[in-house]
């Protein structure tokens, strides 16, 4: 294969060899991790890239996207020397040892806003057939550490009932390898994770239909140990409140990022995007009953 060719980045962790990314739970296929495990490609989406270029309209909202590295281009190296074009990304599970990922679509509408009428028909019903319609979230992926990725079939089953279970089911594996303290932490921390967006989304002008947020923790007791020492009786020798929010990233538990903007666009003078700001109401809701539980 020959040398890719990056553009557009002004920065990104370099490019070596690729294989495929074993921690993508939804979406198409194609996507590429890079040696190093930091960065990944995936096919370009022009609307996507627009969307990461434009992310300057609102530095708030630009927190919680991925590191955007650029395009690059790459021949297969054989006689018809195709070129295909890729999306450079920041790698949201490097650093994790035991990562946890769930892909949760946010908003009740999932087409586009040129998107032919029977599409938009069929779109239409596809979200009233599943929590998307009826919520305004729902699960399109999910993988615990150590166990299969549950299938489109299972999350296209999920209802308004069983997807609290569900969330329930991707946390449960932190109280499973590590505490029940440690599972309701993560909880919490998704819930103020979420509210901050909630807050950016007030103020930020833009469209997201079929965009999603990635949660990842990761479910690694000696990492954990590590973040959080006890004294050797037990007793944590620091407590979750003295967690510092600036700590290296090689000690972070978990990470959330709002994904997959193939189908979003920066609208200034348009207002707010009521329909995404529902879906992560929702979604608070949902998180804080599994507290309340």
């Amino acid at each position: 294969m020959s040398s890719p060719s990056l553009t557009n980045a002004d920065s990104h962790p370099g490019m070596g060899k690729t294989q495929e990314f074993q921690h993508q739970v939804a979406g198409h296929p194609g996507v590429l991790v890079v040696e190093g495990n930091e960065m990944i490609i995936k096919p370009l989406n022009t609307r996507e890239q627009q969307f990461y270029e434009g992310a300057n309209q609102s530095i708030d909202f630009k927190s919680f996207m991925p590191e955007y590295y650029g395009t690059l281009q790459r021949t297969a190296g054989d006689e018809s020397s195709d070129v295909k074009d890729f999306i450079c990304l920041e790698n949201l599970v490097h650093g994790f040892e035991k990562p946890c990922v769930i892909d949760i679509k946010i908003g009740s509408r999932l087409h586009d806003i040129d998107a032919p009428q029977e599409k938009c028909e069929r779109m239409e019903r596809k979200a009233q057939r599943t929590t998307s319609g009826k919520l305004g979230i729902v699960i399109t992926g999910m993988k615990q550490y150590g166990q299969p990725a549950m299938d489109r079939e299972w999350c296209r089953d999920l209802t308004e009932e069983t997807i609290v279970d569900a969330i329930a089911q991707y946390f449960s594996t932190a109280a499973e390898q590590v505490s029940a303290e440690y599972r309701d932490y993560l909880v919490w921390q998704f819930i103020t994770e979420v509210g901050e967006l909630l807050d950016v989304m007030q103020d930020a002008e833009c469209r997201m239909y079929s965009s999603s947020l990635l949660f990842v923790y990761d479910a690694s007791k000696s990492k954990y140990e590590r973040v959080f020492p006890s004294d050797g009786q037990g007793r944590k020798t620091r407590g979750f409140a003295d967690r510092d929010s600036d700590e290296h990233e090689d000690d972070s538990l978990l990470d959330m990022k709002a994904i997959d903007f193939a189908h979003s666009h920066w609208v200034p003078g348009q207002g707010r995007d009521e329909l995404y700001i529902a879906g992560l109401q929702k979604l608070i809701e949902v998180l804080q009953l599994l507290i309340e539980d």
